[in-house]
C-alpha cells in the first residue's frame, strides 16, 4: 500500500506519494502535478481544478476561489469580510458562517466552505486512487503553521468526509524541511534553518532549530496580504498598458478581458521561470481585437523589483523573532509556487550569502512531498521502529502570541511556538482599596496583536 501526503494550498493543491522507499509527486488526470483549488458550477455539474479554473472568465460569479482562506473561520471574522469584499460568488451569513450561493443545475444552492474544501479533496483522492488503488487511502495532511484548532479540524474533517484516513496533521514549515530530510539522516545535527513560502495570496518565514532529528519553531512571521499573485498582477497591468499602448483601448475598464488578462500572465510568469522569455496570446480580448505579445524575463524583474523586497522584510521579521542572525541560518527551504520564480530565489540567495539554499524540489511541491514522507512514518510503511520514535518526538506547540488585555495593547504571555502544556505566571499591582479585578486573556490575530482572535475574561475577588 502507498501514504499519500495532501497539500491543499489557497491558489493550488499537491498530491505526493510514499512507496517502496521513495517518495514524488502524483500527476492528476491531465498529467499536471499541481491541481487548482477552484470549484465552478453550471447549469449541468460542477467541476473542480484546471477546468473550473477557465470558468473564472465567464462564469465568475459561480466560481469559487481561494476558498482555504476563510475555512473554519465565522462570517464577522475580519478576513472573512475582506474575502467578501473582494468575491465575486455572493457569500451570505448563515447562523454565523459563510456560505457561498452559487447558480447549480439552474436554481441557486448554497455550499460552505466545508463543502467546497471537501470537493477539492475528492478530487485528490480521485488522484490517490488512480494510482493507489480504490478504496479509502491513508494520508497526512499539510496545514498552514499559524492555523487555528477550528481551522485545522475543518481541514481534517472535510478531508475525512472526502475518503481519506487522515493520518495526522502537519504544519507546513515543518513538512517543507523533512521533504529535504534536515535532521534525519543524522540525528546528531543540530542547526538552525529557515523556511520561506511565497504562496499565491500569502507568505511566511519560520525559523527552525533542527536537533535530535525534531524541529522545533525559534520564532515564525506570516502576512496574508502579499503573495505570488502580486507579480502576476504586475504583469498583467503590464499587458494591459502594452495592449493600450497597440491599440488605444484600455482593458481596465472591462472585467472579462483583464481576466483573460491575469490568466495569461500567470501563464507567463510560470513560463518565465524556466525560460527567458513567454508569448502572449488573447483571442477577442477587447472590441475584438486579438493580443499577441512577447515578455522577457529582464522586463519581468524589472517590474517586480518594486516588490519583491518584501520577502526578504519578512525574513527579517522571523530571524529578529527568533533572536537570530543571518549567520545563524546554515540552509533556507523554500516552498511554495511563488519560489520558483528565479527573481525570488536570487534575493534570497543575496539576502543570506553564507547559507545554503534549497531549491531541488520545486516550490510547489516540496510541502507535499514532506507530508507523505510522515504519512509513511505514521503507517507504519519503514517499520515499528521509525513509528516509536515518531511518536515519542511529537510534541504540540502554540501557533500565534497568547497575552493579556492591557490599555496599551496585547501583553504577551506565551509565545508563538511555545511547547505546550505549559506554566506559568504573572504578576498584577493592585490599588490600596481594590478587592477585585478582571484580566482578559486574548490570543493573537494574524500577524497583528492588536487583532484578536479569541479572548476569555477571568474575574478575581480578593477577601
Amino acid at each position: 500500500m502507498a501514504a499519500f501526503g495532501v497539500h491543499l494550498g489557497t491558489c493550488s493543491a499537491c498530491l505526493a506519494v510514499y512507496r517502496d522507499g521513495k517518495t514524488d509527486v502524483v500527476a492528476n488526470d491531465l498529467g499536471d502535478r499541481v491541481t487548482p483549488c477552484v470549484v465552478a458550477f453550471t447549469d449541468h455539474d460542477s467541476t473542480v481544478g484546471a477546468a473550473a479554473k477557465q470558468s473564472v472568465v465567464r462564469n465568475a460569479q459561480n466560481t469559487v476561489v481561494h476558498v482555504k482562506r476563510i475555512l473554519g473561520r465565522t462570517f464577522d471574522d475580519t478576513v472573512t469580510q475582506e474575502y467578501v469584499a473582494l468575491s465575486q460568488v455572493k457569500v451570505l451569513n448563515q447562523n454565523g458562517k459563510p456560505v457561498f450561493e452559487v447558480l447549480f443545475k439552474e436554481k441557486k444552492q448554497k455550499f460552505s466552505p466545508d463543502q467546497i474544501t471537501e470537493t477539492i479533496y475528492k478530487k485528490m483522492l480521485e488522484t490517490a486512487q488512480s494510482h493507489g488503488g480504490s478504496g479509502i487511502q491513508d494520508a497526512v495532511l499539510a496545514v498552514p503553521n499559524d492555523f487555528t484548532p477550528e481551522q485545522r479540524n475543518a481541514a481534517s474533517a472535510a478531508a475525512g468526509k472526502a475518503g481519506f484516513n487522515v493520518l495526522r496533521l502537519i504544519n507546513e514549515g515543518s513538512a517543507a524541511a523533512l521533504a529535504y530530510d534536515l535532521g534525519q539522516l543524522d540525528n546528531t545535527e543540530k542547526f538552525k534553518v529557515l523556511v520561506y513560502r511565497l504562496g499565491g495570496t500569502s507568505h511566511d518565514a519560520t525559523v527552525l532549530q533542527v536537533q535530535n532529528g525534531m524541529y522545533r519553531v525559534l520564532g515564525s512571521c506570516f502576512d496574508h496580504s502579499f503573495g505570488a499573485d502580486n507579480f502576476t498582477k504586475l504583469l498583467q497591468q503590464h499587458l494591459a498598458t502594452e495592449f493600450y499602448r497597440m491599440y488605444k483601448a484600455d482593458p481596465n475598464e472591462n472585467r472579462r478581458s483583464m481576466a483573460k488578462l491575469l490568466l495569461n500572465a500567470e501563464r507567463c510568469k510560470h513560463t518565465l521561470t524556466t525560460l527567458p522569455q513567454a508569448q502572449c496570446a488573447v483571442d477577442s480580448l477587447l472590441d475584438g481585437i486579438d493580443f499577441h505579445t512577447n515578455v522577457s524575463r529582464a522586463r519581468f524583474d524589472s517590474q517586480c523589483n518594486t516588490v519583491v523586497g518584501q520577502c526578504t522584510q519578512l525574513i527579517q521579521r522571523a530571524l529578529a523573532e527568533a533572536c537570530c542572525s543571518k549567520e545563524d541560518i546554515t540552509k533556507v527551504v523554500v516552498c511554495g509556487g511563488g519560489t520558483k520564480m528565479p527573481l525570488v530565489q536570487r534575493i534570497i540567495s543575496e539576502f543570506l550569502p553564507s547559507s545554503e539554499v534549497l531549491t531541488s524540489i520545486p516550490g510547489d511541491e516540496v510541502i507535499a512531498i514532506g507530508a507523505a514522507k510522515e504519512a509513511a512514518i505514521l503507517a507504519d510503511r519503514e517499520g515499528a521502529e521509525l513509528e516509536i520514535a515518531e511518536k515519542e518526538n511529537t510534541f504540540r506547540c502554540l501557533s500565534r502570541d497568547i497575552g493579556i488585555e492591557t490599555t496599551e495593547g496585547l501583553e504577551v504571555v506565551l509565545a508563538a511556538g511555545t511547547l505546550i502544556p505549559f506554566r506559568t505566571h504573572h504578576i498584577a499591582t493592585l490599588g490600596p482599596e481594590q478587592t477585585s479585578f478582571r484580566m482578559v486573556i486574548s490570543e493573537a490575530g494574524e500577524g497583528d496583536s492588536t487583532n484578536k482572535l479569541a479572548k476569555v475574561g477571568l474575574d478575581f475577588n480578593i477577601n
